[in-house]
């Protein structure tokens, strides 16, 4: 009971030295701040691929392949978790991103991007980005790391989390993207994001950066450029890929319907939300 009383109390204290450190950063910043959230797996790396793509496509347009995990962690170098304050490269925006839910410090940013992704894919693939380590579940409690592995064991006990990072993130976004609706039409999806952020748009490089942002051509550079991992660590010990497929409704493939049917009575709104994926 102290021990996790003291962790508590030190999550609040690194948070709070968090948001002061952001605070003063941003107090002679006259740029446009930015966050980009989302459960972890929900399509967070490809929306930012896509934004940063365009963004070094209007600084180079004669480019033809996506920039690769590593570049874009350079350029995308700030992490609200962290609490980073890099100032960002000429022709790119002061960009944070986080995969934690709701703090204060979201409160210190002009633009609020909240990405989702329907809760059974997203746990699928959470699955397996957590289970290929050298220590399979990590930062799950010791003592349920094994039954962990059993994926429908894994997306029952999950998705509450998934859920309260819904709920809390729906309600502080500015700006919310569907991984549905942008695998549906990416064009516009990007579009009605480049509005809002207030960016220039060039249709030509629009479409040219969701081409090379595409999920085929993001696996196809993490084989060529030995960048497997993508945003996992690349010190050995994530032993899988960091892109998979993309593709929507691997749960029928999954998962079992007793599991299926619990995330759905859990999460009435996923019919309406991300529809046809249910038979």
């Amino acid at each position: 009971m102290i021990f996790r009383l003291l962790n508590l109390l030190k999550g609040k204290y690194h948070l709070f030295k968090i948001y002061k450190r952001i605070k003063k950063f941003f107090y002679n910043i006259d740029q446009t701040t930015i966050l980009l959230f989302g459960f972890q797996k929900s399509g967070n790396t490809w929306l930012r691929l896509l934004l940063y793509n365009y963004r070094n496509l209007l600084l180079n347009p004669d480019l033809n392949q996506t920039i690769t995990y590593d570049v874009l962690n350079v350029i995308q170098n700030n992490h609200l978790d962290s609490g980073t304050t890099f100032l960002p490269r000429n022709g790119f925006p002061l960009f944070y991103r986080t995969h934690t839910s709701y703090t204060n410090t979201y409160d210190l940013f002009d633009k609020k991007i909240f990405i989702h992704r329907n809760p059974l894919d997203t746990l699928i693939s959470s699955y397996y980005f957590w289970k290929y380590r050298d220590t399979p579940f990590l930062y799950e409690p010791e003592n349920i790391r094994t039954r962990l592995d059993d994926i429908d064991f894994y997306v029952s006990y999950k998705i509450k989390s998934w859920i309260d990072f819904y709920n809390i993130s729906i309600k502080h976004a500015d700006f919310v993207l569907n991984y549905t609706e942008m695998k549906e039409d990416p064009e516009k999806s990007f579009r009605d994001l480049l509005c809002f952020l207030n960016w220039s748009i060039d249709e030509d490089i629009l479409r040219k950066a969701v081409d090379i942002s595409s999920f085929q051509k993001i696996k196809k550079m993490g084989k060529e450029k030995s960048q497997e991992y993508g945003n996992a660590p690349k010190d050995g010990s994530f032993k899988g890929e960091f892109t998979r497929s993309g593709e929507e409704a691997q749960f029928k493939n999954e998962l079992k319907q007793e599991t299926i049917d619990l995330v759905l009575d859990k999460f009435p709104l996923f019919n309406n939300l991300y529809p046809n994926l249910i038979d």
